[in-house]
């Protein structure tokens, strides 16, 4: 997970795919670590896997890659009554690498970060 946090018996994890060729692997990461009694001490789990636009298709809806990815999260979550999964989107696509981000990126992150904050 790219940014974790508890307090008392409630656990937030945080992932961001940016453009990962699998994402499913990063949800499949949480089911094993609550099937495995990693995050015991826990009474609630919070995950949110944030999809950046590079998941989007051009002819509108989403890649199957983050469909697969969500599938895996809300298997998760229907699995473990303590653990609930949140798909957010960042409303950006990731510039490729030594590509310049667009002028709205921060407000796009303060967005992002209020949608989580608001469901935790």
């Amino acid at each position: 997970m790219d940014v974790v946090g508890h307090a008392d018996e409630h656990f937030v994890a945080v992932e961001l795919e940016w453009r990962r060729a699998d994402p499913v692997n990063n949800t499949a990461k949480l089911l094993y670590y609550v099937d495995e009694g990693e995050l015991d001490d826990y009474d609630r789990i919070s995950v949110f896997q944030v999809f950046t636009g590079y998941y989007d298709l051009a002819s509108g809806g989403i890649s199957s890659k983050r469909e697969i990815a969500e599938f895996v999260g809300d298997v998760a979550a229907d699995s473990f009554s303590q653990v609930s999964f949140s798909p957010v989107t960042f409303g950006l696509e990731p510039p490729k690498r030594g590509g310049e981000w667009p002028e709205e990126w921060e407000a796009v992150a303060e967005e992002t970060v209020e949608k989580i904050v608001r469901r935790v």
